[in-house]
């Protein structure tokens, strides 16, 4: 152990010598220089940071604010930094804090961290703008882009960029290297987006970050509320992103799961949009595929319960491109094309070709009905579509697919069409098309072979139809038609028409050198039957029709064309005495058109006298004059027509002016000016329109528009009034003779529409009109107030449905009701049932008991009143009874008859209810006025008490009124006086009959004096007295005794 001390002791120090401290006390001194120089540095350190910093932002010409927190030799931390104008800085932090690495070449940023950071951006013509921050960032190196190796730790950096689109808000949050194994995310959110002419409402994602090897990989959801552009919006978008970049940020790859709720456009609309997209491309342009599917679409009133998309997709230079398969399942057509097929089958049913049509559009009905299945190969580019193969499937084994050849190709050219189209099964025709044609707008040739077809008795055979081009261009189309068929009950056999056409390919096209003939072998149409006729329509100047080099030359004619034959047992002819056409100078004219069916008592005819006209400008146009007819039933007589006409693809259009008289023997309405009327003619429907003129005022009656199926005979006329204003100077006797004696000095407007049907088998009519408030006068008084709508189910005959209501303001007979409503229905021959009317009257009802009014001939009419609950006091108050107060509820009834004379009322009955009811007096009566005598009785009967009371009134309204009244069990009232003679009087059982014969009027002011006690008494109570004390010593009397006029009977 000494041992080891001893070793380990060391030698004993040299002397110290002086040399030796003053060496010491030099290096003592220079290590506390050393220390004191490193230590000033050291706290100096911030403000010399602080100073080169500073130096920097104005070297910049950046505003800054912020404080060095801390400064090491390998962190950095500031805090507090607001960069930018501090009123609207582009970046505030809570604090930053940088990490470096000093080494030979310098410090070099190794990471960035971040507390809390706040940024504005603005995104300029693609370029994300920093504000005051790009003065700081380094200037673009050239070189491919590349994230830098630095490592980033975010905590929450949230940016506003504002975009030409609107305003984005941006939060990131992440942590790890930019260069290889940063983990983290980005959350985008606006409230509304505009881009290329669509505005996003409230987009937003929430996308996963990952950076692996330097190339990016973002994956997360992208929604969008609703994105609406010009014509179309889409609802409720979401897609799930899963993409890669390469590390230049230079090309992508990917794909994306898309759910669309719902798609609509241009009228179209698809829901439940799903699927996936694949993408790879670069900035020259993109590929990738489509695999989308949909739940139900419709457009232009179609619809499918899916749709599917599957192919390859290009972008190339801005253009796209797409090769694939699209098609859809239970496809169906508009419900208005499958009404139009259907109505198709009913149009035809009158002619030959009906049951034919009717399997056919049966057919394509059940094929569509169930819905289809569609499938199509197609190519679209910039240039055009291409359809190489499409198809077409029914559950009913309904098919239709077109194949071969070039396909169908729509590009700027034209439509070109190379391929054969076959067709058959579910009752559809076979049928194989094929058509050749070797670019949009050369000639096409081919054939058709269609096999007969037949149906319910009908048959339709087509020799081979052959369209066929020479290598000169010259081309013939041939075929001919022969059909056998019925025609409603009737049949037609062997209707031929052949078809020969020419071209010559150098400009020239003829059709018939010589005539073409029409005919039938046989012809019966229900009792229609025809005999056999062969019509030859004549070629003149060498051909029907010859265009050559644009020149149109060529004619017709036909000279004394006449059909004859018997309808139902009545003749029927058809002619014109002569029609010619020159196609060269475009002119043509007819003369002396003429059609008669059936008697001369029921004939439908048609003249015109004098037509002409010229072939110019794509169309034909003319004038025609003095024209005019009658359709069948129809009661309307068109005379005085004339105008213009044109006919130009396919339309016949006529303008002009007529006169529409009513047919009938005593005319339902006066006859009227048709101004501004058309009449088109398309596809055989007629079509016209204009406006009715009353023509001795000009007033406007109603705008009229007809529409007749030439093929059916159906046809229909609509009225619609926009209102006829009656006044002082325009009565209804003007527009209809049947309110003449019925009403007068009408006051108000009427509107409505009417529409009248026909077919063959008859018209029909109907119609709503409708008044606001309209007075008249009438036979039984005035009325005011008139309200409500009318439906007629024969407007013509003015005969509408039950039920009809009006309300009436008032009604004045005699006696003013308002606010009633009356329930009734019109009769063809000017007939009115009131099924019956009802007002309130007096604190009860007023109702009118179902009646037939006849307005046709001058006839008594029938009105009974039925009175319910109507309180006297309430009924007296109407005549301005101003000093009697009654009770008492009656009811009965008031048979009204009204004729050429006036009114009158015939076994007139109103009775009180039991209990019976008061009369009392309320005014002012003194001694003075009736004398002691007066006085006493009025005061013992002002007021009175009756049990019964019967009123029964007989006589005209407008003179002289006979009313009986009755009424018994007299006591007095509430308030008036009594004494032992007046209680000796009411021991007596008065029974009151009295007998009025005055005016309706003077009726009511009888009824005042009667029911005024003063009046009363003065009348009648001194004679009573005077003959009670006559009786001084009066006979016994009976157990009942009564007192009543001698010439009366007992009453019970």
């Amino acid at each position: 152990m000494a041992a080891v001390e001893d070793e380990t002791t060391p030698a004993a120090d040299p002397p110290d010598t002086p040399r030796r401290r003053r060496k010491r006390r030099a290096a003592g001194w220079l290590a506390v220089l050393l220390i004191g120089v490193l230590a000033a540095l050291w706290l100096v350190r911030v403000p010399i940071a602080t100073g080169v910093v500073d130096r920097t932002f104005r070297a910049k010409s950046v505003p800054a604010r912020y404080r060095i927190a801390d400064l090491g030799l390998g962190r950095q931390r500031l805090t507090g930094v607001v960069i930018g104008d501090p009123a609207h800085p582009d970046l505030v932090a809570d604090w930053i804090e940088t990490q470096t690495d000093i080494g030979l070449t310098g410090a070099t940023v190794t990471g960035v961290r971040l507390g809390h950071v706040r940024a504005r951006a603005r995104l300029v013509n693609g370029r994300l703008s920093l504000g005051a921050i790009d003065r700081l960032l380094p200037a673009p190196s050239g070189g491919p882009f590349a994230l830098p190796a630095i490592a980033v730790d975010a905590q929450d950096v949230r940016l506003r960029v504002e975009t030409p689109g609107g305003v984005v808000g941006v939060k990131i949050a992440g942590k790890g290297r930019l260069d290889d194994g940063f983990r983290g995310s980005a959350a985008l959110t606006a409230l509304d987006y505009r881009v290329a002419g669509c505005e996003a409402t409230r987009p937003d994602a929430v996308l996963a970050l990952r950076i692996v090897n330097r190339a990016p990989q973002v994956t997360g959801p992208v929604r969008v509320a609703a994105l609406r552009c010009a014509g179309g919006q889409a609802q409720s978008l979401r897609a799930d992103v899963d993409a890669r970049l390469s590390p230049a940020l230079d090309r992508w790859r990917g794909g994306a799961k898309l759910a669309v709720t719902s798609v609509a456009a241009a009228g179209a609309s698809v829901r439940r949009v799903g699927g996936t997209i694949g993408f790879d491309g670069t900035a020259k342009g993109t590929i990738g595929t489509v695999d989308l599917a949909s739940g139900d679409a419709s457009a232009l009133g179609g619809r499918a319960a899916s749709l599917r998309a599957v192919g390859r997709y290009a972008v190339k230079d801005g253009a796209p491109s797409f090769v694939g398969r699209i098609g859809g399942d239970g496809v169906r057509v508009p419900d208005g094309w499958r009404a139009r097929v259907r109505g198709m089958a009913a149009s035809a049913d009158a002619t030959p070709a009906g049951p034919l049509v009717r399997r056919l559009a049966g057919a394509i009905d059940a094929a569509v009905a169930r819905g289809l299945t569609v499938d199509s190969q197609l190519a679209a580019s910039p240039a055009g579509v291409m359809i190489s193969q499409a198809a077409l499937r029914g559950v009913t084994g309904a098919r239709m697919a077109f194949d071969g050849g070039g396909g169908i190709a729509f590009t700027r050219a034209g439509v070109r069409i190379d391929g054969t189209l076959d067709t058959g099964g579910g009752g559809l025709p076979d049928a194989r098309i094929s058509v050749a044609q070797t670019a949009p707008g050369a000639p096409m040739t081919g054939t058709a072979e269609i096999a007969p077809y037949a149906a319910g008795g009908a048959r339709l055979a087509l020799s081979r139809v052959s369209f066929a081009a020479t290598p000169g261009g010259r081309t013939a189309i041939r075929t001919v038609i022969r059909l056998d068929g019925p025609v409603g009950d009737g049949r037609v056999e062997g209707l031929t028409l052949p078809i020969d056409a020419r071209w010559d390919g150098r400009g020239t096209l003829v059709v018939d050198r010589g005539c073409v003939p029409v005919a039938w072998s046989s012809l019966r149409i229900s009792s229609l039957s025809l005999a056999p006729a062969r019509l030859p329509l004549c070629a003149t100047e060498g051909a029907l029709l010859r265009l050559s080099n644009g020149a149109v030359s060529g004619g017709a004619g036909v000279d004394s064309l006449q059909l004859a034959g018997t309808l139902g047992g009545s003749p029927l002819t058809l002619g014109a005495r002569t029609a010619r056409l020159s196609l060269a100078g475009g002119l043509f004219d007819l003369t002396g058109v003429e059609a008669r069916l059936g008697a001369a008592d029921r004939q439908t005819r048609l003249d015109i006298a004098s037509l002409d006209g010229r072939l110019a400008d794509g169309g034909v146009a003319g004038r025609f004059g003095d024209a005019g007819g009658q359709i069948g039933k129809v009661p309307l007589i068109l005379s005085n027509v004339g105008g213009d006409w044109r006919f130009a693809k396919g339309t016949l259009a006529l303008s002009g002016a007529l006169k529409v008289a009513d047919a009938a023997d005593q005319p339902r309405f006066e006859q009227l000016d048709g101004r501004a009327v058309t009449l088109t003619l398309k596809n055989g429907r007629i079509a016209a329109a204009g406006t009715l003129f009353e023509p001795t005022q000009g007033r406007k009656v109603a705008d009229v528009t007809l529409a007749h199926d030439l093929s059916s005979g159906n046809g229909s006329a609509d009225l619609a009034v926009p209102g006829i204003t009656f006044d002082k100077d325009f009565q209804p006797p003007l527009l209809t003779r049947l309110t003449f004696g019925v009403i007068a000095d009408v006051r108000g407007e009427v509107h409505g529409a009417g529409r009248i049907d026909w077919t063959p088998g008859g018209v029909t009519s109907s119609g709503d009109f409708a008044t606001d408030g309209t007075d008249l006068a009438a036979a039984f008084g005035p009325v005011t107030g008139i309200a409500g709508k009318i439906h007629f189910t024969d407007l013509l005959a003015l005969e509408s449905a039950p039920g009809q209501v009006a309300t009436v303001k008032t009604i004045n007979p005699g006696i003013a009701v308002e606010d009633g409503r009356i329930v009734y229905q019109t009769y063809a021959g000017a007939r009115v049932l009131v099924n019956g009317g009802k007002w309130p009257f007096a604190g009860g009802t007023l109702s009118l008991d179902p009646t037939l009014l006849d307005f046709s001939s001058p006839t008594t009419r029938r009105m009974t009143f039925q009175v319910a609950g109507m309180d006297a006091g309430q009924f007296l108050q109407q005549f301005d009874f101003k000093n009697i107060n009654a009770t008492g509820t009656f009811d009965g009834t008031l048979p009204m008859l009204f004729d050429a004379s006036g009114g009158r009322i015939e076994g007139g009955h109103l009775i009180v209810r039991p209990g019976g009811g008061t009369l009392a007096y309320v005014g002012d009566l003194t001694e003075k006025d009736l004398g002691t005598w007066g006085n006493l009785a009025f005061q013992a009967l002002r007021s009175l008490r009756y049990r019964s009371l019967d009123i029964v009134m007989n006589g005209p309204l407008a003179g002289e009124m006979v009313t009986e009244v009755r009424f018994a069990g007299i006591s007095q009232g509430e308030g008036a006086k009594s004494n032992f003679l007046i209680r000796r009087l009411q021991k007596l059982p008065f029974v009151f009959n009295i007998r009025i014969a005055a005016p309706f009027r003077g009726l009511i002011d009888t009824a005042q004096s009667f029911y005024d006690p003063k009046r009363l008494i003065e009348r009648n109570l001194k004679p009573l007295i005077e003959e009670q004390e006559k009786r001084a010593a009066p006979p016994a009397t009976p157990a009942n005794p009564s007192i009543q006029p001698p010439a009366s009977e007992n009453l019970p």
